[in-house]
C-alpha cells in the first residue's frame, strides 16, 4: 500500500477515533485532496465543487478546484477561480503562483511574471512547499527552486 494511502487511512482513524467531527465542507475538501493525491483530478474537481456549494465564501474549495482545472489544462477556468480566491484572500501566495502557471500556459508571460513575483513577495519560501511530504519521508532536500527558475525563464522569454 502506498505511503499516501496509509497516511489518509491514519488520518481517518485519528479523526474518527477522537470523537472529532468533520464538517461537510472539510469532508469535501479532504475528499478532493485525497483524490488529487490519487491522481484523479476529475473526481477531485467534483469534491471541490461540492465544498464551494456548501460554503462559497471560503477559499479552499476555489483553490482546490482551480488547481484541478490547471492540472486538466482548463487554464481560463482556473484563472477565474484563482481570481475568486484572491477576491476573498488577497494575500494568497498559492493563488498568485498557480495563477501564474495558468497564465504562462496561455502564453501570457507578463501576467505570469507579475503573479510569480507577487506570490514570491507574499511568501518567499513558497518554492520550498511543493512536495514537502515526499521530501519529508524520502529525506530529500528541495534543491530545485521551480517557481524562481520558471520566473527566470519567463523573463528571458520576455526579453526576446
Amino acid at each position: 500500500m502506498k505511503l499516501r494511502n496509509i497516511l489518509i487511512i491514519m488520518l481517518i482513524f485519528v479523526v474518527s477515533g477522537c470523537g472529532v467531527t468533520v464538517s461537510d465542507y472539510d469532508s469535501a475538501i479532504m475528499d478532493g485532496l485525497s483524490k488529487i493525491n490519487l491522481n484523479q483530478p476529475e473526481k477531485a474537481l467534483k469534491s471541490f465543487e461540492r465544498a464551494i456549494q456548501i460554503d462559497p465564501k471560503r477559499v479552499d474549495g476555489y483553490l482546490g478546484r482551480a488547481n484541478c482545472l490547471n492540472t486538466l489544462g482548463r487554464y481560463e477556468q482556473a484563472i477565474e477561480d484563482y481570481d475568486q480566491v484572491l477576491s476573498i484572500d488577497p494575500k494568497s501566495a498559492n493563488a498568485y503562483v498557480n495563477r501564474g502557471i495558468a497564465h504562462a500556459q496561455l502564453g501570457q508571460i507578463d501576467k505570469a511574471i507579475a503573479d510569480y513575483e507577487k506570490g514570491l513577495a507574499l511568501d518567499p519560501k513558497i518554492d520550498d512547499k511543493p512536495g514537502f511530504v515526499k521530501r519529508l519521508f524520502d529525506n530529500v532536500p528541495n534543491t530545485d527552486k521551480g517557481i524562481r527558475k520558471h520566473l527566470e525563464y519567463l523573463k528571458k522569454q520576455q526579453e526576446k
